[in-house]
């Protein structure tokens, strides 16, 4: 399970990353009213790194955490974009239906419903880590903040579908935990290997589950 991570602050800051370490230029859609005016988008990003590197400030990253709108990249028309999508899908918010912001890989790979939206409304969502809490008795849970040695950056797959206020809402997926994970949690988010991101957003829905598998890479985990 997990219910919160870590990402960039800033969609220019996560921009910049992407592009730094991936040499992917991706560009930014955040809301309807910066869609009409794209073309001013990126002179404010411009101006925004050069008051950031002009402070001292590097990328920050702070929690993402559910409910909230959070950057992801989406896929359009051959267009990779980063957007903001609301973490956790909630079918019937007036009956009280559960916040679903983990989808294991088991049901996506066998349920119809969760297949086709895996297969329609994939995103893939940055991080720089993300936390598990660890069961240490007496009702008592330990938070331990987990990253990758090897990757400053790195994605998981995820799915998501638009409620009745036509807002996004967003969904990660979850498989069961590596070697590193399996002390403190039985299950841990998707991590994909960098030779599977190239064609994620255009491979066939069988192509994408198989890559839905826990990752072989090595986790450093810290209070």
């Amino acid at each position: 399970m997990c219910r919160q991570y870590i990402t960039a602050v800033k969609m220019s800051g996560l921009r910049r990353l992407l592009k730094s370490l991936y040499n992917e230029d991706i560009r930014i859609r955040l809301t309807q009213e910066i869609e009409t005016a794209e073309e001013n988008l990126e002179e404010e990003i411009e101006r925004e790194i050069e008051e950031q590197r002009g402070n001292g400030i590097d990328e920050y990253y702070p929690d993402a955490v559910l409910t909230h709108r959070i950057p992801v990249i989406a896929y359009d028309n051959g267009i990779k974009y980063l957007t903001e999508m609301k973490w956790g899908i909630q079918f019937d918010p007036e009956k009280k239906s559960p916040l679903i912001f983990n989808s294991r890989d088991d049901t996506v790979s066998t349920k119809p419903f969760w297949k086709k939206l895996f297969d329609r409304n994939r995103i893939l969502i940055p991080m720089t880590g993300f936390y598990e809490w660890k069961d240490i008795g007496q009702k008592k849970k330990q938070k331990l903040k987990l990253i990758l040695k090897n990757k400053k950056l790195f994605f998981v797959p995820g799915l998501y579908w638009k409620n009745k206020e036509g807002v996004n809402e967003f969904s990660l997926i979850t498989t069961s935990p590596n070697s590193y994970v399996i002390k403190i949690h039985s299950r841990m988010p998707v991590i994909l290997e960098d030779k599977s991101l190239t064609n994620y957003f255009t491979d066939s829905l069988e192509e994408n589950i198989e890559k839905l598998k826990p990752s072989v890479e090595e986790i450093l985990i810290s209070e």
